[in-house]
C-alpha cells in the first residue's frame, strides 16, 4: 500500500513566464512553518516528507503546463527536496478538449495508476475547471472500489490581494468523509446494515456528524437491524422502537446533514414500531407489524428472510383461530412456543395440498383435527382457497432458499415478483380476517 500525492500542473498567468509568483504558504494544521516556493506543490510535499514520505509523485499536465512549468518545478523540487520524489508525468498528457471522451481519459489516467488500499493526497490547487470534478469523481470511486485511504484533499489559497502575507493550505478532505456517512446511512436505510455506521463512529473527528457517532445510537441500529435480519418477529417492533427513541435523542443536538441522516433512518423505520403496546398474542397489531416487516425485507431485497417470515404469518392465521386451553396464550411462554410449534406447522402443511390428500399421522393428526373448526370457517369464506392457491409455492421457494437450491437446476428467477405476489395476498387475506372481526 503506497502512499501516493496527486496534483495538477496549472499555467498560471498566461502572459507571464513563470505563471506563478513565489509566495509563502503554511499548513495550518500541521504547524506555523512557512515555506515560500513558487509551486504549492513544493511547499505541500515539504510538509508531507517531515511527516510521512510519499512514494508517488503522480503529476497531471497538459502540454502547455508540461512546457511551460515542469522543468522548473523539477528544479525547486531538487533544491528543497533532493532526497524527495520527483514528478511521475504520464505519456498521455491531459488533453484541453472539453468532449465526455477526454474527460473519461483524465478519470481513467488516474485510476489506473493507483492499487487497491493506496493512501491518497490530492492537491486541487491548479488546473482546468473541470478538474476538481474529475478529482471528485476519483476520490469515491476509489474509496469504494479499491478501498483507497483519503488522507488529505488539499487547496492552496493564494490571495492576490495578500500576496505578501503567509497563505494557508486547506484540507478539504472532511468534506469527503461526509460521503462515507452518506453511504452508511443508506446501507443501514437501505440494506437494514449498521456495519458501515458503526465502522466511521469509532473514527469520527467531524463534530457537525457527532450526533450519528454516539455509541448508544449505533449500538440500537445494530440490535435493531440483527432483529430485521435475523426475522425475530416477537421482538423487531421493541427493538426498532428503542432505535427511534434514540434518533430522536440524537436529532436534538443535530444540525445540517446529520440531521438530515437521521430524519431519513427514522422516516425509514417508523412503521415497523407499531403504536400498540406489544401484547405478545396473535392480535392485528402482531399481523400488521408482521406485514411491515415482511415490506421491508423485501425492499431490501433479503428474499430468504422474507419468505420465512411469509411462511411464518400463514403459520401465525393458524394459531389466531385456537381456542380452548389453546387460544389467547402468549407468544414467548412456554405454553405459546410449544403450541407454536405444534399448530402453526401443522396448519401450514393443511394449506399446500387439497383436503383429500392430507397425510397426519399420531400427534400430528390430533392438532389438525383441533384446527379444523378454524379450518372449515375459513374454508366457508373463501379464506382457505386464497391461501391454498400459493402457500405451497411460498414453501417451495422458502425451502429452496434452506436448501441453497441444491435440488433445483437454478434458483427461480422470480423470486422478488413471486415475494411481492404473496405479500399482496397476504396484505388482503388480513383485512378480510380484520372486517369479519376475527383477528
Amino acid at each position: 500500500m503506497a502512499k501516493i500525492f496527486v496534483s495538477f500542473l496549472g499555467i498560471g498567468n498566461y502572459s507571464k513566464k513563470p505563471g506563478y509568483e513565489t509566495a509563502t504558504y503554511f499548513w495550518p494544521e500541521k504547524g506555523n512553518t512557512e515555506i515560500t516556493v513558487r509551486f504549492v506543490q513544493t511547499a505541500i510535499l515539504t510538509v508531507l516528507e517531515q511527516e510521512s514520505p510519499v512514494d508517488t509523485f503522480l503529476l497531471l499536465c497538459t502540454e502547455d503546463s508540461k512546457e511551460k512549468h515542469l522543468h522548473l518545478l523539477q528544479k525547486e523540487l531538487q533544491e528543497h527536496l533532493p532526497t524527495g520524489p520527483m514528478p511521475t508525468v504520464p505519456q498521455q498528457l491531459v488533453p484541453t478538449d472539453m468532449q465526455p471522451a477526454n474527460q473519461w481519459k483524465w478519470f481513467e489516467q488516474l485510476l489506473e495508476r493507483i492499487q487497491p488500499g493506496d493512501r491518497l493526497t490530492i492537491d486541487f490547487t491548479h488546473g482546468m475547471r473541470a478538474i476538481p470534478i474529475v478529482f471528485s469523481s476519483a476520490i469515491g470511486f476509489l474509496q469504494r472500489a479499491k478501498g483507497v485511504q483519503l488522507e488529505h484533499a488539499l487547496y492552496g489559497w493564494y490571495d492576490p490581494a495578500k500576496k505578501d502575507e503567509p497563505h494557508p493550505i486547506v484540507d478539504m478532505r472532511d468534506f469527503y468523509i461526509i460521503n462515507d456517512w452518506t453511504e452508511a446511512v443508506a446501507r443501514l436505510a437501505d440494506d437494514a446494515d449498521a456495519r458501515k455506521l458503526g465502522e466511521l463512529a469509532k473514527t469520527t473527528r467531524i463534530d457537525t456528524l457527532r450526533p450519528l457517532a454516539d455509541p448508544s445510537l449505533i449500538s440500537a441500529f445494530t440490535e435493531m437491524t440483527d432483529c430485521i435480519r435475523n426475522v425475530d418477529v416477537n421482538n423487531i417492533s421493541n427493538k426498532v422502537g428503542g432505535a427511534l427513541n434514540k434518533v430522536e435523542q440524537a436529532r436534538k443536538g443535530a444540525t445540517g446533514s446529520a440531521q438530515v441522516m437521521l430524519d431519513l433512518v427514522r422516516d425509514k423505520f417508523t412503521g415497523l414500531a407499531s403504536n400498540h403496546p406489544a401484547s405478545g398474542r396473535y392480535d392485528l397489531p402482531y399481523f400488521q407489524t408482521q406485514l411491515e416487516i415482511i415490506s421491508l425485507l423485501l425492499e431490501h431485497r433479503l428474499f430468504m428472510q422474507a419468505f420465512t417470515a411469509m411462511r411464518e404469518f400463514v403459520g401465525s392465521i393458524g394459531m389466531a383461530g385456537l381456542t380452548g386451553k389453546y387460544a389467547n396464550k402468549k407468544m414467548s411462554s412456554s405454553d405459546g412456543r410449544r403450541y407454536r410449534r405444534r399448530f402453526a406447522e401443522v396448519f401450514v402443511n393443511m394449506m399446500q395440498v387439497p383436503q383429500e390428500k392430507w397425510k397426519f399421522f399420531n400427534k400430528n393428526e390430533t392438532d389438525k383435527e383441533t384446527l379444523m373448526p378454524w379450518y372449515e370457517k375459513l374454508q366457508n369464506t373463501g379464506v382457505e382457497q386464497q391461501l391454498r392457491s400459493f402457500v405451497k409455492d411460498l414453501v417451495d421457494t422458502r425451502n429452496g432458499f434452506d436448501h441453497a437450491w441444491t435440488s433445483k437446476a437454478e434458483a427461480y428467477g422470480t423470486v422478488e415478483q413471486d415475494g411481492r405476489r404473496y405479500f399482496e395476498k397476504l396484505k388482503n387475506i388480513l383485512e378480510q380476517l380484520k372486517e369479519k372481526g376475527w383477528i
